[in-house]
C-alpha cells in the first residue's frame, strides 16, 4: 500500500467522469526518488534516482484496454522527461508490445516481491528498461501526438486517428542487442 500511495495512479475510463470502480485499464508511475525499484535488479545507479520511472502494476480489464491506455501512459512519461523507464513483466506474458515500443531486457527474470502466486510463491518477471534512443524517439513520437489536456494532463484526450505504433529497426548502443522499436506515428 506504501508503495502505491507514493505513485501516480493512471487509468483509462470509457467516459469522462467514470468512478474508478469503471477503469478499463491503467498503470502505477513513480521515480525512484519517491520510492525505491520493485526490485534489486537491474543496477540503475549510474541514473539519478528522479530521473528514472517506473511503471508498475499494469492492468487491463477488457481486450486492447491496455494498448489504448499505454498511448496516454506515454503522454505521461514524456512529460515527466525522464533518462530512463522501467518496467517488470511477468515472464512469459505480453512481453512483444514492449519489446516492440523499444524496451530491452535489463538482465535475467527477477522475483516480484509485490505479488504472491497460488502456494505463496512469487512470480518471476522480466525487467525492461527503455532508454537512449528508443526513449528519444518515444518522446518525439508523443509530441506529435493530437491532444487535449483541459486540466494540466489530468485528463488526456486524444485525437481518435492518433496513436502510437511501433518501428522496425532500433539499436540500443552498450548492449548489443536489437530492440524492436520506439514508437512513432
Amino acid at each position: 500500500m506504501v508503495r502505491l500511495a507514493a505513485a501516480d495512479i493512471y487509468g483509462l475510463f470509457e467516459t469522462e467522469g467514470d468512478h474508478a470502480e469503471r477503469m478499463a485499464a491503467g498503470v502505477a508511475l513513480h521515480d525512484l526518488a519517491v520510492y525505491p525499484q520493485s526490485c534489486p535488479q537491474p543496477d540503475l545507479s549510474g541514473y539519478a534516482p528522479q530521473s528514472v520511472l517506473e511503471c508498475s502494476d499494469h492492468w487491463s480489464l477488457s481486450r486492447g484496454a491496455g494498448m489504448r491506455a499505454w498511448r496516454g501512459i506515454a503522454v505521461q512519461v514524456v512529460r515527466r522527461n525522464p533518462n530512463a523507464v522501467l518496467v517488470y513483466l511477468a515472464v512469459g506474458t505480453h512481453d512483444g508490445f514492449y519489446t516492440a515500443m523499444g524496451f530491452v531486457n535489463a538482465g535475467e527474470p527477477v522475483e516480484y516481491p509485490y505479488l504472491e502466486e497460488p502456494g505463496q510463491r512469487r512470480p518471476w518477471v522480466q525487467p525492461k528498461i527503455l532508454e537512449g534512443e528508443a526513449l528519444a524517439s518515444l518522446t518525439a513520437n508523443v509530441h506529435r501526438l493530437k491532444i487535449e489536456t483541459p486540466d494540466n494532463y489530468r485528463t488526456i484526450r486524444f485525437d481518435n486517428c492518433d496513436r502510437l505504433r511501433p518501428a522496425a529497426n532500433r539499436y540500443r548502443p552498450g548492449i548489443g542487442e536489437m530492440a524492436a522499436a520506439a514508437a512513432h506515428v
